[in-house]
């Protein structure tokens, strides 16, 4: 997992989280967020890279090779 950049686990962090947290559309109608873009971006800025890690390996842990 050291060669994906904290950047790069942070902005993965990010959409994920603002996919369900943020105002998004579905099925044609815009559901308003439960957090604003600022408080996701801050939220993420203050996860620890374990964090990040554990977060992104939920989805891509099995394509992983170590």
């Amino acid at each position: 997992m050291e060669y994906i950049s904290e950047r790069g686990l942070r902005d993965y962090a990010y959409r994920v989280l603002k996919s369900v947290l943020g105002e998004h559309i579905e099925s044609g109608v815009l559901i308003p967020g439960q957090m604003s873009d600022k408080e996701i971006a801050e939220f993420v800025s203050q996860m620890p890279r374990w964090q990040l890690q554990q977060m992104y390996e939920m989805i891509y842990g099995s394509e992983m090779v170590e």
